[in-house]
């Protein structure tokens, strides 16, 4: 692709994000969501990621494969989300779910 090509992509698609999300953010002053619809928020941003993420734990090969010994972010997974409700440390749990991956890719 040309130059110019580059420019007119990444142009037109700076318009597209503009123009996609400046009505909401012009109106937002004007209009009070209902209590119910903020309520509801609150859940967006956990199932935008948990959609991210549970294809490559499950599905890492594109098909679904649920054996542990095979599929190495099941146990990963697994240690990430206990530790993460136990301890309340982010870091700590993530640090210890690429630990269980390590592990697994040496051992199996």
């Amino acid at each position: 692709m040309s130059t110019l090509g580059y420019f007119l992509t990444l142009t037109g698609c700076a318009l597209a994000t503009y123009l996609t999300r400046m009505p909401a953010l012009a109106l937002s002053g004007r209009f009070r969501l209902p209590v119910w619809l903020m309520r509801l928020m609150n859940y967006v941003g956990p199932a935008v990621l948990a959609a991210l993420i549970a294809p490559s734990i499950f599905a890492p090969e594109g098909t679904l494969e649920l054996n542990p010994l095979i599929n190495y972010g099941l146990p990963a997974a697994a240690v990430t989300v206990v530790l993460s409700l136990v301890t309340k440390k982010s870091l700590l749990a993530i640090l210890a779910g690429m630990a269980t991956v390590f592990l697994f890719s040496l051992i199996m």
